[in-house]
């Protein structure tokens, strides 16, 4: 299904997420409007080794590409939760409504372990291939942020056809746009034409 996707940077993204959490921002913003930025193995390779995920010269598989994908449109659907319901929209939603239930079945087999031989104690990948290793290593940090109080504050934005991923710095937590200047614009226009159409509130 195609989505009416954004295209890159937006507006508010000098707001972007602290350390370690930017990096599931970020990955789940590798899908947008324009493209896919991990559409191939050797993209996702590269994704992962800027972001020193992966040693360099890592092999990374289609299947294990393919998981990435997935376990993406899961992470986009766990942070949409921690924003309110989406807006009416024409636009089809950007949310892959299984991929909650996709990524519960792939987190067992990207197993995570404690390891306490690190100071403090953290979870980390148990011993697997590269790649999976780096999917398993953005699923302890949903964990860590979790723990941490700042998951919630990590959403996808309310406009339907967006969802693009943005960290809340809001004191109450309760910005639900990516930019009120497209998205949250976007949907006032078209709430004010459905009350001129209808004559409703």
């Amino acid at each position: 299904m195609a989505h009416d996707l954004p295209t890159g940077p937006r507006p508010d993204d000098g707001d972007t997420a602290p350390m370690p959490l930017r990096r599931i921002e970020e990955f789940v913003n590798t899908r947008h409007r324009d493209g896919d930025d991990i559409a191939t193995p050797q993209q996702l390779a590269d994704w992962l080794h800027a972001r020193a995920l992966v040693p360099g010269g890592t092999t990374v598989s289609a299947a294990q590409r393919d998981r990435a994908a997935s376990v993406r449109e899961g992470l986009r659907a766990l942070i949409a939760e921690n924003n309110a319901e989406p807006v009416s929209s024409p636009r089809p939603d950007g949310l892959n409504p299984a991929a909650r239930a996709e990524l519960a079945e792939l987190t067992r087999e990207l197993p995570l372990v404690l390891d306490v031989t690190a100071r403090p104690p953290r979870l980390a990948p148990r011993d697997q291939a590269p790649a999976d290793a780096a999917l398993a290593t953005l699923l302890a940090i949903v964990a860590d942020a979790v723990a941490a109080g700042t998951w919630t504050r990590l959403k996808a934005c309310r406009e339907p056809s967006c969802r693009w991923a943005y960290y809340d710095h809001s004191r109450n937590r309760r910005r639900t746009w990516c930019s009120m200047e497209i998205c949250g614009n976007r949907a006032k226009a078209r709430a004010s034409h459905h009350r001129k159409t209808t004559g409703r509130p």
